[in-house]
């Protein structure tokens, strides 16, 4: 992912560190440029991590009309050409743009993780836009009458700085002489939601914000029937094993069905996500040798979500490449002080990992073990990590930055020799457990709630929206922000526009089943496609939270407590 800013009255050398932050994420090249329009300076910075087209595209990019910013990666564009990057693409687009409905169209068109910044030098608006799904982070921050915009920001002591995510919302049109007052071009007509998002936004920054037109992104307007041909429900109230339960149910053929038209969508995700991206690692990028090292890597905790993408993954990577396998656990210290590293998610790890081998034997898969002692998380935390974190300040966001950094950073041992990933891009499978019903609180959303079968599912449905509402603001920036830091791309597939319209498009009790135990009821789907494609063990290991299976969170820790170092 690339670092990008734009600022409206101040100048990216003043902000405390942020250069540096910004290099970090794009450390293949960087500039910047300067605008004067009738006394309002502005500029426009970015530091790039090449990862599509088969030259770097430098930015910012100018147009006849107009400066842009680009962060993130397109997808699913049929007329796109591979060799042409994101940016040179989308630039050609914006160009033959002739007013703003064309360029509310062009959005519509985009299916990826994004971020957008662009200035169009004729009327002096500001174009601010996050993707539908808010892959990607974007800050805005306030300090006096200054604005900025940024792909991360950073936690200054005795800063007089106002910040926050900008919510993924629309597009944002801003009149640089009129900075606190902005339009939105809605992703959706208004609703509780966006209200409430918008109210946030104007509190906190003391902006005024007026409506134009919604927009509607073109992969949400196929208006797809709830499958309502199989229920979980109905199904599992037999009595029978595991294995004789999802034999059972893998002979359902509208189930099967179902199964196939994900096995596309996941698969079309998966395919786009490890081949889009240049043909050389970490260490040979500028070089002109050919390179057989590892491209791709895969955060490997061992549950069934991981599994899947790196079973999938095996299918288009070139069969000469390795592909990482990066397991973090944090130390354990036991009651005489010992320690040790055999957390959870590291025994789920080793087994999950025999049956990719068995499933996959021609692939060398690099199983590397990323070992934390807690003096090294409570340095990187207290001088690094909370910088990334910010402006999110929980316990929870503390424990998971932290994971997906030090995994991300992919620094540790591979068949007992030290190993430093070379991947550039990193695969995850966020998102799944919002999709599918992986957390507990789905669990209690059913268990708990006093009522029949039918309003039991009802309450769980409201308890998956919820959850789905708020992964970007949960999750999704500040994991874009940890992963980035280490100079890695992070793509999560299950989140692809077209698999979560689909998979939406289920009711609960075709998603998982909480008649039956942990480790199989919740995301019962998707341990059934897993199932389904030879991940037979793995289906029914335990969900654990990455927090949990690591060890790096206590569960008796509040997760929405303030963290010491925030």
């Amino acid at each position: 992912m690339c670092g990008i800013f734009c600022g409206v009255n101040c100048r990216i050398e003043n902000c405390e560190g942020l250069q540096n932050y910004l290099k970090r994420r794009g450390p293949d090249f960087n500039s910047s440029v300067d605008v004067t329009v009738d006394k309002v300076s502005l500029q426009f910075a970015c530091s790039i991590l090449w990862q599509q087209g088969t030259f770097l595209c430098s930015q910012p990019f100018h147009g006849q009309n107009y400066i842009m910013l680009l962060n993130g990666d397109i997808f699913n564009i049929p007329d796109k050409v591979r060799t042409i990057s994101d940016t040179e693409w989308f630039g050609k687009m914006l160009s033959d743009c002739t007013d703003l409905t064309n360029v509310c169209q062009l959005l519509q068109s985009l299916e990826g993780p994004f971020s957008l910044i662009f200035f169009n030098k004729t009327t002096h608006d500001l174009y601010i836009c996050r993707d539908s799904l808010g892959r990607t982070s974007l800050i805005v921050e306030k300090e006096k009458e200054n604005i900025r915009f940024m792909s991360i920001s950073g936690n200054s002591k005795g800063s007089n700085k106002i910040a926050m995510e900008l919510p993924p919302l629309g597009l944002f049109k801003i009149n640089i002489f009129c900075p606190f007052a902005w339009q939105l071009y809605p992703w959706n007509q208004i609703c509780g939601t966006i209200s409430n998002e918008i109210e946030s936004l104007t509190n906190v920054l003391g902006l005024s914000v007026s409506f134009g037109e919604h927009m509607k992104p073109n992969w949400m307007r196929t208006d797809l029937k709830s499958q309502e041909l199989f229920n979980f429900y109905e199904i599992c109230k037999m009595d029978m094993s595991c294995s004789g339960l999802f034999e059972s149910l893998l002979r359902n053929s509208n189930l099967m069905s179902a199964l196939n038209e994900f096995s596309n969508l996941i698969e079309r995700s998966v395919k786009d996500r490890v081949l889009y991206t240049p043909p050389r690692c970490k260490n040979c990028l500028h070089g002109n040798n050919d390179c057989s090292h590892t491209k791709i890597a895969v955060l490997f905790s061992g549950g069934i979500d991981c599994s899947i993408l790196a079973a999938i993954s095996n299918k288009y990577i070139p069969a000469r490449d390795p592909i990482d396998l990066i397991n973090v656990a944090f130390q354990k210290v036991g009651v005489f002080g010992e320690t040790s590293w055999d957390v959870p998610d590291r025994i789920s790890a080793k087994t999950s990992l025999v049956e990719l081998q068995k499933l996959c034997p021609q692939r060398r898969w690099n199983y590397v073990e990323v070992n934390v002692s807690r003096e090294e998380l409570r340095s990187y935390l207290q001088n690094h990590i909370k910088h990334l974190i910010y402006p999110l300040n929980t316990i929870l966001d503390e424990s998971l930055g932290s994971a997906f950094w030090f995994a991300s950073r992919g620094k540790g041992k591979c068949l007992g020799r030290e190993y430093t990933s070379p991947a550039r891009v990193v695969i995850v499978g966020s998102g799944a457990d919002e999709l599918f019903g992986g957390y507990m609180r789905h669990r209690n959303a059913f268990r708990r709630y006093e009522g029949n079968e039918t309003e039991k599912i009802a309450n769980l449905q409201k308890e998956l929206t919820k959850d789905w509402s708020r992964i970007s603001t949960r999750n999704l920036s500040r994991d874009d922000r940890v992963v980035a830091d280490n100079g890695k791309t992070l793509r999560a597939p299950f989140i692809e526009e077209n698999l979560v319209h689909f998979v939406r498009s289920f009711s609960p009790s075709q998603l998982c089943c909480f008649l039956l135990r942990a480790g199989i009821g919740d995301k019962l789907f998707l341990r059934l496609y897993g199932y389904h494609i030879g991940l037979k063990e793995v289906a029914i290991l335990p969900k654990r939270a990455i927090q949990f299976g690591s060890k790096i969170a206590n569960k008796k820790q509040n997760a929405a407590d303030r963290s010491l170092y925030l």
